[in-house]
């Protein structure tokens, strides 16, 4: 199946997670509705454990990337803090380069466990 993602070359390894989260949570969300309408209209089905699941994975994994993500955040904001504490003991004075580097440091740590698995499921719905 040919989506215009297909142009956003999954392969690139400079380009930020941003960017994955971006242009491929809709593309998940598009592939994912069906079978939650599924899952809706026949309850009776995912309770035996005969068809579906897509709920309860999407679930799992959204709190999984969440706790994920604030732990990612929080290392790095640490190390924001460790980096600011030892500068300021060595006289050094804190500027806006530096700052803006441990903002998007802090950032770019706390997306990229959703990317991950913004990947991982588009990958994965695409092929199913």
């Amino acid at each position: 199946m040919f989506t215009p993602v297909d142009l956003f070359d999954l392969s690139l390894k400079r380009r930020s997670s941003g960017m994955d989260v971006m242009v491929l949570a809709p593309w998940v969300i598009a592939m994912r509705m069906p079978a939650l309408a599924y899952e809706v209209a026949t309850p009776w089905l995912a309770k035996n454990g005969k068809r579906g699941g897509e709920g309860e994975l999407a679930l799992t994994e959204k709190t999984a990337a969440l706790m994920e993500s604030y732990n990612a955040a929080q290392a790095e904001m640490i190390s924001a803090w460790s980096s600011l504490v030892i500068g300021a003991m060595r006289g050094e004075v804190p500027n806006a380069q530096g700052i803006s580097k441990s903002l998007q440091d802090i950032s770019d740590a706390s997306i990229e466990p959703m990317a991950k698995r913004v990947r991982a499921n588009y990958k994965r719905l695409r092929k199913g």
